[in-house]
C-alpha cells in the first residue's frame, strides 16, 4: 500500500512540475566529486617540484584520480582564466577536503604560489 502511495505521489509531482522532477526523485545518490582547476604557470622550471609533492599528497586521500589536463578548446564564450585546466575525481567531498585541508598540502601551496597562479572549483553532487 505504501509503495502505491509513493508511486502516486511521484507521478503527481511529475505531472505538476514536469518530467525533470522524475529525474530528481529517481537519480542515484552522488558518489564522486570533481575538482576543476585552472593553472597559469609562472615558473615552469620549478613547477615539477610542486607536482612531485602535491600529487602523492592527493593520492594519500585514497580517492584522487586525475582525469584530464590541457589547454581548453572553448566552445562558447571566453575562458574564465588563462592557462591550463585540469579535472580530478575524488570518491567524496570529504576525501577532497581532506587533501585540500591537509598540513602537507598547505605547505606545498607555499611553493605552488611561487610557481603558478591556480583557481580551484569543486563540483559536488556529480553522478557516475
Amino acid at each position: 500500500m505504501q509503495k502505491n502511495i509513493k508511486l502516486f505521489c511521484l507521478c503527481a509531482v511529475s505531472a505538476i512540475v514536469g518530467a525533470g522532477a522524475t529525474y530528481i526523485f529517481l537519480a542515484p545518490p552522488a558518489t564522486s566529486v570533481y575538482l576543476i582547476g585552472a593553472v597559469t604557470v609562472t615558473d615552469p622550471e620549478r613547477l615539477p617540484q610542486y607536482q612531485a609533492i602535491a600529487g602523492p599528497l592527493a593520492a594519500e586521500t585514497g580517492g584522487y584520480v586525475p582525469l584530464a589536463f590541457g589547454a581548453p578548446e572553448m566552445l562558447e564564450g571566453a575562458p574564465p582564466t588563462s592557462g591550463w585546466y585540469f579535472v580530478e575525481r575524488y570518491d567524496s567531498q570529504e576525501r577532497l577536503l581532506e587533501f585540500i585541508r591537509s598540513p602537507g598540502f598547505n605547505e606545498a601551496k607555499t611553493l605552488r604560489d611561487e610557481v603558478a597562479e591556480v583557481h580551484f572549483m569543486m563540483v559536488i553532487d556529480a553522478y557516475d
